[in-house]
């Protein structure tokens, strides 16, 4: 069986080490896990290749977890909550979408001893991982306050997440502007932009002029490079620092229990990944 990753660049992706040291573990040698590169032209065209007999199903990474979304059969609650998809699974024949970055961010949290619930929680960023992030604290009993240069894109994302979070809605938004007045209050800080990712390393998205609160949780989404420079500004305020490199393995473990279902070696994922990263 096949699967795979769209996407456009995918060159750079750790997940084909990931899943086929999965299923090389598991035994599982007639599975293997691609790079499906697709430019934004072709979506349509490669969506409706899944269709054909030897996919079970595949990821999607930007730019088209939203794009794809139209041309799928179905799209569970979650995905139609944070309005993006990063997992395909095909069931009786159908295509449906699902999104498995809130629980793999959660998931990662909980591995690292981080406690939500009555937190208060600043995500930075309005796009898929700000949605996801957002939806899963808010679930689980944070307040988020999130924070984005486009006021309108956090207001947006706020209306999209009220389908999806089962408790009262404790999410406000803000602009940039009014980051020094905040931060001193929150518990953890999640950055859910791609500022500070590889090749450009020398960026951060905190201004030089606001402080980090002390004693607080930095997440950081990225994970390339291990350490952004936004986590090195973080840690030298006396913050505790984690990297996005556990939720992408905890989000690709869960995609490949939808697929496979079968329980993921999560440990031999997120060895192949960490070793993937070491070879760049």
């Amino acid at each position: 069986m096949r699967v795979g990753l769209i996407g456009y660049p995918v060159e750079h992706s750790v997940s084909p080490a990931m899943h086929n040291a999965a299923f090389q573990h598991m035994g599982m040698s007639d599975w293997h896990y691609d790079l499906l590169l697709t430019p934004p032209e072709t979506v349509k065209e490669r969506i409706a290749s899944l269709r054909g007999g030897d996919f079970a199903g595949a990821n999607v990474t930007i730019p088209h977890k939203q794009a794809v979304m139209e041309h799928l059969d179905v799209l569970v609650l979650a995905s139609r909550a944070i309005n993006a998809v990063n997992t395909i699974t095909i069931e009786d024949g159908q295509l449906v979408g699902h999104n498995t970055d809130s629980a793999g961010f959660l998931l990662d949290l909980e591995a690292h001893g981080v406690p939500v619930y009555d937190k208060h929680a600043l995500v930075l960023g309005a796009g898929g991982a700000a949605h996801a992030a957002a939806l899963g604290l808010s679930n689980k009993g944070a307040t988020v306050t999130v924070i984005t240069r486009r006021e309108q894109a956090g207001w947006d994302l706020r209306n999209n997440l009220r389908r999806g979070v089962s408790r009262q809605l404790m999410i406000h938004v803000q602009s940039m502007s009014a980051l020094s007045k905040i931060a001193p209050d929150v518990d953890l800080i999640v950055n859910c932009t791609s500022v500070g990712m590889y090749p450009n390393i020398e960026k951060s998205i905190w201004p030089e002029d606001v402080l980090f609160p002390h004693g607080a949780v930095l997440y950081d989404m990225v994970y390339r490079p291990r350490q952004t420079l936004l986590m090195k500004q973080a840690e030298d305020a006396g913050m505790t620092v984690i990297g996005g490199l556990g939720m992408l393995v905890q989000q690709g473990a869960l995609a490949f229990e939808l697929w496979t279902g079968q329980e993921a070696p999560v440990d031999v994922m997120y060895q192949a990944a960490e070793n993937a990263l070491r070879e760049d």
